[in-house]
């Protein structure tokens, strides 16, 4: 970190944009930021080690305009890349752009219309798949654990509280809790980041609109995890999830239930599409930890499946949860 970001200069807001092999989508999402109504910004570009065209398009669009900057690094990952991002934000505000995502032109000036916030939302409209519900709000700002505790009760689980687009941050408060992406997480490493930023907060606010274009992909096995790594991203969630409950004196159980059943299906799909009949006592060893077993006791009335998955561990017949899994999953 350079001397100069000690002083942020008021308002201008950090973009970071993290890109590997991104040649085909990255130059719609550069100039959806470019054409933002909202002047004082830069374009933090992090092409992270890509083999196609997308260091070569980045310094063009960096040539063109000079609120581009391009960082080059070697493959990371997205957590590597986003971190490369935050060590060159200058800006007051941080706000991350998925580079096969794009801008409507006042995202920004939605999110800066109002009185500001530690941290500030607004909705998305998707485009793709569709498989993910968007999402609007009204307009809201909470500065007290009165109005903030029902707030994320409501809203914990939603896209905009889980990933760290669509939303600004102060920079300031990032840096004074050392916050970075966890770059030993496969997944979930958003997650923590936000939720864990959310613990430092003071207040929140809503904005009106759906400037972010949050493009999705149908829905495949791509984050299937197997038991271990399942078991160890849950209790990494879950730790700035109990922090966050222990700030605001909120209700966590329906954001605990949410993550649990996620990275429950996510190692459901991994036993579907990796397991032999050979890998039952691996199954039988994740279904009998404690965070899960706990899980399907005390959320088993909640559907039929967690029902008869909670039957089947009481009677110790994990072979044939296994067959269920692969027939059915």
């Amino acid at each position: 970190m350079t001397e100069d970001m000690t002083e942020e200069p008021q308002g201008l807001v950090s973009v970071i944009i993290p890109a590997y092999n991104a040649a085909d989508v990255l130059e719609r999402c550069v100039r959806s930021v470019l054409a933002q109504t909202y002047a004082r910004f830069e374009v933090l570009l992090v092409d992270d080690g890509s083999r196609d065209g997308t260091p070569e398009l980045a310094d063009a669009l960096a040539r063109e305009d000079g609120r581009v900057r391009v960082v080059h690094k070697e493959n990371g990952g997205v957590s590597s890349a986003r971190n490369a991002g935050l060590d060159e934000a200058r800006g007051e505000w941080l706000t991350f752009v998925d580079a096969d995502d794009y801008l409507g032109s006042r995202f920004l000036e939605s999110l800066l219309c109002g009185a500001p916030c530690d941290l500030i939302v607004g909705g998305y409209h998707t485009v793709g798949a569709h498989e993910i519900p968007e999402v609007s709000y009204e307009a809201v700002e909470a500065r007290s654990p009165e109005v903030v505790r029902p707030l994320l009760e409501a809203h914990l689980t939603e896209m905009t509280f889980l990933c760290p687009w669509g939303k600004l941050l102060r920079t300031r408060l990032v840096r004074e809790a050392g916050l970075r992406f966890d770059t030993g997480m496969r997944i979930g490493e958003d997650v923590v980041f936000v939720w864990t930023y959310l613990s430092r907060c003071a207040s929140v606010a809503l904005r009106p609109g759906q400037a972010y274009n949050y493009f999705t992909a149908p829905s495949d096995a791509k984050y299937a995890l197997d038991g271990p790594a399942a078991l160890d991203t849950m209790e990494r969630i879950l730790a700035p999830l109990d922090a966050l409950g222990r700030r605001w004196s909120m209700d966590t159980e329906r954001a605990r239930c949410h993550i649990l059943n996620y990275y429950v299906w996510l190692f459901k799909q991994y036993v579907k599409h990796h397991y032999r009949l050979s890998d039952v006592p691996r199954l039988g060893t994740f279904f009998r930890y404690p965070l899960v077993r706990g899980y399907f006791e005390r959320y088993g009335h909640t559907s039929a499946d967690k029902r008869l998955v909670r039957l089947l561990l009481r009677l110790r017949l994990t072979a044939l949860l296994y067959f269920l899994i692969k027939l059915y999953y």
